[in-house]
């Protein structure tokens, strides 16, 4: 339990920040910003520091105490010193949110909301930053799925099938506002997107790359359907209209996680990574919108791991135990 309340100093701080494996690589003078935006709270025990079924107000570092976490029902565990609370949650706007309850009094580092996204506007490497950290975490979870469920595991599409050929820069725009996360960006944001793309078609059967190949570079299926698979085929699935290939890989500077080839005759807009974070630079909604579907699609695999028994949840919240689950 915490001695006293008291207000760390900016050495304390910054240590205490650097220990997240999400903000461990930033340059010093960027954490030195995000530290400048942390507060520090002092939370007697049984205080609630955040509620189920209300938005994430704030990211909580704790310094010292324990804090209990749940979520729709289940026990997630307690987070305790160097562990973080609401930030996955945060970032993918999930209304369903966490409980999380001090069990002991506990001292945290908060950041609000507001002011995470306000560090994310004003200083786009901390932004850039985070979408690469955010993508190779969910890389890493879905490693651990079990490959059966990848189909399950990929954002569903919704997307009408584009042009088999020829989109002028209509066509393209028109496509794109079909496509998560680019269906709130405004028309301009998608006209500077779609100048960084080229139209490219593959005949059924071709090869776009390999598992373990270089990334760097995204691929937008316009018609048609792309088959992945992972895991020496023990993982498969289709990709239709809309599906971003290659995109999480890219961002997250790892190397490819899987194999594509075209299941049918395929269209597709395709192009180097660099221009869609030049674009999401000169975008904040665009790129917010972006890092909101990686966060909501981690979460969507950790409770797909949770159903098939593993204890991936507990560990993505900073849990350092959790009880069996009693159903």
């Amino acid at each position: 339990m915490p001695a006293s309340p008291h207000i760390s100093g900016t050495v304390e701080r910054l240590l205490a920040l650097k220990r997240m494996p999400m903000l461990a690589g930033l340059p010093a003078e960027e954490l030195s910003v995000v530290a400048e935006h942390a507060r520090e709270r002092f939370f007697p025990k049984g205080s609630v520091l955040l509620r189920e079924g209300e938005p994430i107000s704030a990211l909580h570092v704790l310094l010292d105490g324990k804090v209990h976490l749940s979520r729709r029902g289940r026990v997630l565990g307690h987070v305790t010193a160097d562990g973080a609370v609401g930030g996955a949650a945060m970032l993918a706007r999930d209304s369903d949110g966490l409980q999380a309850v001090a069990e002991t009094d506990t001292l945290a580092l908060e950041l609000e909301a507001d002011a995470v996204l306000e560090i994310f506007e004003d200083h786009f490497p901390i932004l850039h930053h985070a979408l690469r950290e955010n993508c190779r975490t969910l890389i890493d979870l879905m490693g651990r799925l079990p490959g059966e469920l990848y189909a399950q595991a990929f954002p569903p599409t919704a997307a009408a099938a584009g042009p088999a050929s020829d989109l002028d820069l209509v066509d393209r725009i028109v496509f794109l506002r079909q496509v998560s996360p680019f269906n709130r960006s405004s028309v301009n944001a998608l006209a500077q997107l779609s100048r960084g793309l080229a139209e490219a078609s593959f005949p059924a059967g071709t090869p776009l790359w390999e598992e373990g190949d270089s990334s760097g570079s995204v691929l937008l299926v316009v018609r048609g359907t792309a088959a992945g698979n992972a895991r020496d085929g023990a993982a498969r699935w289709n990709a239709g209209p809309g599906a971003a290939m290659g995109a999480v890989e890219s961002m997250a500077e790892r190397p490819r996680w899987y194999s594509v080839t075209a299941a049918t005759p395929l269209t597709a807009l395709h192009g180097p990574m660099e221009a869609l974070i030049d674009v999401f630079e000169d975008n904040f909604e665009m790129a917010m919108d972006y890092l909101a579907v990686i966060a909501r699609w981690q979460i969507r695999v950790l409770e797909m791991r949770v159903a098939a028994g593993g204890r991936d949840l507990e560990r993505f919240y900073g849990c350092d135990e959790a009880p069996d689950d009693p159903t």
